[in-house]
């Protein structure tokens, strides 16, 4: 069976993929002069990656608790994951209220440029948070070994 702490690394490979193909649909949108929360098809696919996004952030993030306790258990001083930990969980309520707010204005179908143009910069935003997330985590991996297995040579 799968160790639970495996998990974790599995899922935030879906926000950190569909997160910048969203932004990139949105800036395509935008770029055809689409409205970025109207029913053009860029805009519709740019809203569902986004929230597909903000939905495996929340589920990476609470699996990523699990590994964290995982952790923990074996030994790991929680000031080395502590900088991940909370940037994962403000990637997570970040994308999520990306997503709430989005598909609010898409529901409206419409809204100004000056709108859709601060709702991509925001985006933009949360994708630095998210990639200084996925930093972080590398780091737990590849410097300190977190949750791998070593294989007996």
């Amino acid at each position: 069976m799968i160790d639970i702490a495996h998990i974790h690394p599995m899922l935030v490979h879906f926000p950190l993929a569909l997160f910048p193909v969203a932004i990139g649909a949105q800036l395509l949108a935008m770029l055809r002069g689409h409205d970025l929360f109207g029913r053009s098809c860029l805009s519709s696919t740019a809203m569902t990656l986004l929230a597909l996004a903000a939905a495996g952030a929340v589920v990476a993030a609470v699996f990523g608790d699990m590994a964290l306790d995982k952790a923990l258990d074996a030994g790991v001083q929680m000031a080395t994951m502590e900088d991940h930990e909370e940037l994962g969980q403000l990637s997570a309520v970040l994308l999520s209220v990306l997503a709430v707010a989005g598909l609010w204005l898409y529901r409206k179908a419409g809204s100004s440029l000056v709108v859709s143009r601060l709702f991509v910069v925001a985006c933009l935003v949360v994708l630095v948070v998210l990639l200084t997330t996925a930093w972080f985590g590398g780091q737990l991996v590849y410097e300190h070994g977190i949750n791998v297995l070593v294989s007996p040579h």
